[in-house]
């Protein structure tokens, strides 16, 4: 299995095993019902420690992307059964609560540019050496958490997100201010998992509570890449609504 450590980048080792692995599997070189290495091999190749190994497959086992098998192993989970494409206008969290008459609340908890991981490289159409803004903001309504918010930027191309105050802040709505470059489309994966101890922390629920997630990669007018982003919500917070019509 094909998974490297930049022991140089400031991307924590676990966070850059977890998404080489996701990696792995969007693009087929992993196959559902795949056997991963075990936590000890894999600490062995990487030389990293096993309890590095072992939060990143833990995370993605949480996620629904890996699972364990008693006295078996870990094996690359069977796809979504189901998937609808669904038509509608495209809100950011903040727009998007503000619609249904609700003051929103966003706190900055990191903002930092990194270096871009293979999977961002390739959502977001960027070079070998490319570096992301990378935003993580804790989503509140009436001081209660609702959502973990994990949002990817090309650095080269929005540089001013790396800098500015967005406590409080639509992100989409300083998009379209600074670049003219507001998302216009966007592919919404959403799926149910267990929250994690640092997601439970941060939303005040228990470790391995029900939460549901959002993978978002957006595209501006002109059909360029503008995010990658990772949403947890709540589950008991937030509900996820679509509207489907047949045709035909």
């Amino acid at each position: 299995m094909r998974i490297r450590v930049d022991k140089s980048s400031g991307v924590p080792y676990y966070q850059q095993i977890k998404e080489s692995v996701r990696t792995l599997i969007a693009h087929g070189s992993l196959k559902p019902g795949d056997m991963l290495p075990t936590e000890f091999g894999l600490s062995e190749q990487l030389r990293v420690s096993r309890l590095v190994v072992h939060r990143a497959l833990h995370e993605l086992v949480t996620e629904g992307l890996l699972i364990r098998q008693r006295a078996k192993g870990t094996f690359v989970a069977p796809p979504a059964r189901r998937s609808y494409t669904i038509v509608g206008p495209l809100f950011g969290t903040t727009e998007s609560l503000a619609k249904e008459g609700l003051i929103p609340q966003n706190r900055i908890l990191v903002q930092e540019v990194i270096p871009a991981t293979d999977a961002m490289r390739s959502e977001l159409a960027l070079s070998e050496s490319a570096r992301v803004v990378h935003l993580t903001s804790l989503r509140l309504i009436d001081g209660l958490p609702l959502a973990i918010e994990d949002m990817y930027f090309p650095a080269e191309r929005f540089p001013a997100l790396a800098d500015l105050d967005m406590n409080n802040r639509s992100v989409y709505a300083t998009l379209e201010r600074l670049y003219g470059a507001q998302p216009q489309e966007a592919t919404d994966v959403v799926s149910a998992g267990s929250a994690t101890r640092d997601e439970a922390r941060l939303l005040g629920i228990n470790k391995g509570a029900p939460v549901m997630r959002v993978q978002r990669a957006s595209t501006d007018r002109q059909g360029l890449p503008v995010e990658v982003s990772k949403v947890v919500f709540h589950a008991e917070r937030y509900q996820f609504v679509a509207r489907m019509q047949r045709t035909g």
